[in-house]
């Protein structure tokens, strides 16, 4: 009983010493991001993103990119990717590491001619981003391996690879906590 109830004086008073705290409760992330993926459907892109990271442990946001994909064989494939971003943030120094997964719907487009096809499949890709906040500003390099379900058009095509991007958001601060 003695034990115990000293602990509870030590950590009363340990409370009642600890300086005044000012935390990050979170913050809202609005940009544009620019990509390119390995995959002959994918390559160039664009597109947008929204989030929020709460107190730098998790993130989650939505994301729209639209790849230009390529042209063989007179059959132009384009893939547009709905997703929301899940992560978990890791502080290493004056960076964040995301490691997370984006999952969602990839829309698959091919068009010869006037004959046009598309299909929707599931997407889930793992991956990592890290952010660096320059001025005002959030740059997020991320590499993600896209893991679509086969879309089964006309013209097969590789729907598994690797994507780059770099994010630029506009971080602003959600709130604090003030001791």
């Amino acid at each position: 009983m003695t034990r115990s109830l000293g602990g509870w004086f030590l950590c009363a008073a340990l409370l009642l010493r600890a300086q005044g705290v000012v935390a990050q409760l979170g913050e809202l992330q609005i940009g544009l991001a620019a990509s390119y993926g390995t995959a002959e459907p994918y390559g160039p892109g664009a597109g947008l993103v929204l989030g929020v990271a709460t107190g730098r442990i998790a993130y989650a946001g939505l994301r729209w990119t639209y790849h230009t994909g390529a042209t063989t064989a007179g059959v132009t494939t384009r893939t547009q990717a709905f997703a929301v971003d899940l992560g978990v943030v890791i502080p290493v120094g004056a960076l964040e590491v995301v490691p997370g997964v984006s999952l969602g719907a990839m829309r698959f487009a091919q068009h010869a001619g006037s004959a046009r096809a598309h299909k929707v499949e599931f997407l889930a890709a793992p991956g990592v981003a890290v952010e660096v906040h320059v001025a005002r500003v959030a740059l997020i390099p991320e590499l993600q391996y896209s893991l679509a379900g086969d879309p089964e058009l006309t013209q097969p095509v590789p729907h598994r690879g690797l994507v780059a991007s770099m994010r630029l958001v506009i971080p602003i601060e959600v709130g604090r906590i003030r001791r």
